[in-house]
């Protein structure tokens, strides 16, 4: 494997990387504009109930003046404040309601959101691992395939060299010996041949 492939391959993985962190950077944001308009919502909703209660304060209080003032027909009057008050109640009750079911709305779109950034997140997260294993599992072979070339190369090359090197020095021995200029002394000799073995 040259060393370009290999520059390729970590090239490759680091952009990868890289864009799973940018995916994470933009579901993020997605998540940011997401509660962003919950708080907008809620603000609205909020802005609708105070009127509504700021109205039924005035009321109650106009009623009770008017029971104050006019004592000579107290019973209609009573009845005409029942009613009203009765009416105000269920309007008040109504927005509370209203406000609560948005509120519960809010909540469980909030926890949705929350479910699926978590979700994206351990999705990303087992592929980022998968493709780390997978990048090992690419090292680890491109190893064991050096490893078995330098094998290979050892046994047919270098191996074969030694034998001839080795036969060529005994042929070159052989033949210094039958045809030599001069016999050598014993110690001479002795050393040669040990050198050789």
């Amino acid at each position: 494997m040259s060393q370009q492939t290999f520059n390729t391959i970590v090239a490759v993985a680091s952009m990868i990387v890289a864009l799973s962190f940018i995916v994470q950077a933009v579901a993020l944001i997605f998540v940011y504009v997401a509660v962003k308009k919950l708080n907008a919502v809620a603000s609205s909703l909020q802005a609708k109930a105070e009127p509504l209660l700021a109205k039924a304060g005035p009321v109650i209080d106009q009623v009770q003046g008017t029971i104050a003032t006019v004592k000579g027909s107290v019973e209609t009057i009573s009845e005409q404040a029942r009613d009203t008050f009765q009416k105000v109640t269920v309007e008040t009750r109504a927005v509370a309601a209203a406000v609560s079911a948005s509120s519960q709305e809010i909540t469980n779109l909030a926890r949705r959101q929350a479910e699926q950034i978590s979700s994206t997140l351990d999705y990303t997260t087992a592929t980022l691992q998968r493709q780390v294993s997978e990048l090992d599992g690419l090292l680890t072979r491109t190893q064991d395939r050096i490893e078995g070339t330098t094998i290979e190369l050892q046994t047919t090359v270098v191996e074969p060299i030694r034998e001839v090197a080795a036969l060529l020095a005994g042929l070159r021995r052989t033949l210094e010996m039958l045809f030599g200029r001069g016999r050598k002394p014993i110690d001479r000799a002795y050393q040669d041949e040990e050198m050789f073995i």
